[in-house]
């Protein structure tokens, strides 16, 4: 059944290339010139430079920046982001600000982690490169190992509870990060990293810098490229990523330019075993198997064991290929009109791994055929064995999209922006068999999406799933900056109207369970082509279907600051954010024609900022009330089988402070703190008439508590040391909280000494990091359940680990 559909989407996804169009034209004409690249869109960040008067803030060790917008936010800099490990994610740099919570797979961030901030995961949480939208167009997701590296972040900011008016999101309840790369340098340059590390970790990086070159020596280039590879810190296998980074731009006059960027991501990673509490206690380094026994086959004896079991480390793997293109521009229309354009294109690829035991007599192997019996998988002349295959769940997006601006300034003290938004993605979700090797290795680790594919005797290609959907996100958005009373008071009313299509294409027939009840998780697919087997079930399945769902919802957000002092600050901050469903959500409500409401937050927040050269300090309190959260329940009937239901409310409250202290020239001190609070007013109502008593219990993986801290201390102007250390209080694992994680603290400890200039060689440090410094065993990311009868699985944190590093410029 499966490929029979397969035809009909190249229709519907060419019926729509001029959308498609419409951002690569942007792009195409944006690449005849070049300039710098800014944080969210362009027009966000001349509306920062407007508030805050000044195009860099003061900032103290790298870690709180002066923010003078009238909305809570935190920014990390490059300053900080140099003394971490190197290869690390971005996302990982902001684990002490307040709120945030960043949990790492390993030490060395190819493996991806989780984020939460304030009670919301990483899906209700926007995040943007250069201003172009990193979620997963279907379930929102958000993947740390694919981001930027390092080296050419000159920032990375965090709103909380609110988006810029024209972010390109139909996900944003919790707020966004927002990702900037630098600028190419004004002189030629290049520069080398080589780092060595724990676990036999390598990473070389080298970027050249072109300088000013061109006409009027307006125009100037980086290009850059990466590679890293390691073992995992338990269990066999290796994480490989290897990365390409390019930027030009060119400087039009009177603040205008154009720039065009590229980036491309590769990761080939062993995956890291997820355990319950009980086997991490009985043994901390539990991992997938290593042993692999190949299987014998002999003609005519059926063979009940596939190989080896399906935990194998070799087939329990990661892949992904992602890249994008993006381009920004600004352009002077009058002296007091500008018009902003950032146009991209992305692409990914990739897979969790996953592996299916199929007799070979399956009836989707015999597909249409009338005569067939069975298949010989495995060559031994007989159909009467079971066979591992390999048949990763694939994610293929395509996806463009455009950002555009248009700003009057009307006078000093007042600013009109309006823009329109495009994002439309293509998503194609399949799951491609393909065969084994004998050393237990797939023979692609994309299974047989490009090749080596597994057909049935009528030629059909056997998957797991087959899926098809389009995301599309028409958005306009009105801003107005207002100054009053000697420019002290700023207010900045605005109004965001996203207007979100989907489109959903089930090709395969849908598991429902003993129940009855649709299922919405992927794996939860039966794809064929012999329709006989499915109507000897038919109370089991539910049959292919198309269907669309529109989504749009007003969300005016208000922003007021007073400048008491030159120091002393008072903000006030209301938003309403907005998460439309993924698609796996909605599967399963098309399929039975039913509703689901987007999800709903309401964001107050008051806050004091005092900010010198010497101190920085931020307190604020805040208060979200979320409408209808969405969560996944197990049916009980059916533990393979997920349901999706709404919470209804959540409320959230709690405090959050930062500062930043230089004590002395040679002594930063860095602490943050946070409190937050959730309760859920409702009872989460399950298949079947079973209710599970989540009415008053907290968010699951959000901890009450959070405090942070790190001292940088620079004894000598070529010697420097650091410290730092977060505490993460306890989190529940279940909606139900019957099951909850115990406090952790990790202490990590970085030190540089700065060699002196010679033979051309400029900037050159050697750099000493220790991670997990007092190598402490701890819970880390938590795949929660709703009971703990359903047994939540976790993620360790990785043991102490080392890593030098030598850096160096000419």
């Amino acid at each position: 059944m499966s490929s029979l559909y397969r035809a009909k989407a190249p229709t519907r996804r060419y019926a729509t290339f001029l959308k498609l169009g419409t951002g690569a034209l942007a792009l195409a004409t944006a690449a005849a010139w070049t300039v710098p690249a800014l944080a969210q869109s362009t027009a966000s960040e001349m509306d920062e430079i407007v508030i805050t008067g000044a195009r860099k803030q003061p900032s103290i060790g790298g870690l709180i920046q002066a923010e003078t917008a009238p909305k809570s936010k935190s920014t990390v800099t490059q300053e900080y982001l140099a003394t971490q490990t190197a290869g690390q994610s971005v996302l990982a740099g902001l684990n002490l600000l307040p709120g945030v919570n960043f949990t790492n797979t390993d030490a060395y961030g190819s493996s991806g982690g989780n984020i939460r901030i304030r009670g919301f995961d990483g899906n209700r949480v926007s995040l943007t490169f250069d201003g172009i939208p990193l979620n997963d167009t279907g379930n929102y997701a958000i993947y740390s190992n694919q981001m930027i590296d390092e080296e050419l972040i000159s920032r990375a900011t965090v709103n909380i509870g609110t988006t810029d008016v024209d972010s390109p999101t139909a996900s944003a309840t919790g707020g966004t990060i927002n990702v900037q790369t630098r600028k190419p340098l004004d002189e030629v340059g290049v520069e080398g990293k080589l780092s060595f590390g724990s676990y036999n970790y390598k990473r070389v990086f080298a970027a050249l810098d072109t300088g000013d070159f061109g006409p009027g020596g307006r125009t100037s280039a980086f290009v850059s490229a990466s590679y890293q590879d390691y073992n995992k810190f338990k269990g066999y296998g290796e994480l490989q990523k290897k990365q390409f980074n390019t930027r030009i731009y060119e400087d039009l006059g009177g603040g205008d330019f154009i720039s065009v960027a590229a980036h491309y991501n590769e990761n080939r990673n062993n995956s890291y075993q997820t355990n319950s509490r009980a086997t991490f206690a009985n043994n901390y380094f539990a991992d997938y198997n290593n042993t692999w026994v190949p299987q014998t086959a002999v003609a005519g004896k059926p063979d009940t064991v596939p190989g080896t079991d399906s935990n194998y480390y070799q087939v329990r793997v990661n892949p992904s290929n992602t890249g994008n293109v993006r381009g920004q521009s600004r352009f002077h229309l009058a002296d007091d009109v500008m018009l902003t354009v950032d146009p991209y294109f992305q692409y990914t690829l990739a897979n969790g791994g996953g592996t299916l035991s199929v007799k070979e007599t399956d009836a989707r192997l015999i597909g249409s055929s009338k005569t067939a019996k069975g298949m010989d998988l495995n060559g031994d002349g007989d159909t009467l064995d079971t066979v591992l295959l390999y048949a990763p769940s694939n994610t293929n997006t395509f996806r463009t999209g455009v950002t555009s601006s248009l700003i009057w300034d009307i006078d000093d003290n007042n600013r009109l922006r309006v823009g329109y938004t495009l994002d439309y993605g293509r998503h194609r979700q399949t799951g491609d068999w393909s065969y084994i090797g004998a050393d237990g290795k797939p023979t692609d680790v994309f299974g047989g999406k490009n090749s080596g594919g597994i057909y049935a005797v009528d030629g059909i290609q056997l998957e797991n799933r087959n899926r098809y959907s389009v995301a599309e996100l028409n958005q306009a958005s009105m801003e107005y900056i207002f100054k009053a009373f000697d420019q002290k008071l700023t207010v900045v009313p605005a109004l965001r109207l996203p207007y979100f299509h989907r489109e959903l294409n089930q090709y395969c027939y849908t598991f429902t369970g003993a129940s009855g009840n649709v299922a919405s998780v992927s794996s939860n697919q039966y794809c064929t082509s012999n329709t006989a087997s499915i109507a000897s079930a038919s109370k089991l399945f539910g049959t292919p279907f198309t269907g669309t769902r529109d989504f749009s919802e007003p969300l005016p957000s208000l922003g007021i600051s007073y400048q008491i002092t030159p120091e002393h600050q008072l903000y006030f901050q209301f938003s309403e954010g907005y998460s439309a469903p993924r698609t796996d959500n909605l599967y399963g409500v098309i399929r039975t024609s039913g509703v689901m409401d987007p999800e709903k937050t309401y964001n107050f927040e008051l806050g004091e900022r005092f900010q010198t050269n010497w101190l920085m300090t931020s307190v604020s309190g805040w208060y979200t009330r979320y409408i209808n959260r969405i969560v996944s329940a197990l049916d009980p009937t059916d533990a393979s089988n997920t349901i999706d239901r709404s919470l209804g409310r959540v409320d959230l409250y709690g405090a959050s402070i930062e500062s930043g202290f230089a004590i002395t020239d040679q002594v930063n001190f860095y602490a943050s703190g946070s409190y937050t609070h959730s309760e859920v007013k409702n009872n989460l109502a399950g298949p079947n008439g079973i209710t599970y008593l989540t009415a008053g219990k907290q968010l699951v993986d959000t901890p009450e508590w959070m405090t942070g801290a790190r001292v940088e201390y620079k004894p000598l102007d070529i010697l420097s040391a650091s410290l730092e250390g977060k505490y993460t209080g306890t989190r529940a694992a279940t909606d139900v909280n019957d099951e909850w994680t115990t406090p952790f603290f990790v202490a990590n400890f970085e030190a540089r000494l700065d060699l002196p200039d010679a033979a051309g060689f400029r900037g050159t440090y050697l750099q000493f990091n220790v991670n997990n410094l007092f190598d402490r065993r701890y819970l880390n990311t938590i795949s929660s359940s709703t009971t703990a009868a359903n047994v939540p699985f976790y993620q360790v944190g990785s043991p102490r680990t080392f890593m030098g590093t030598i850096r160096t410029t000419f």
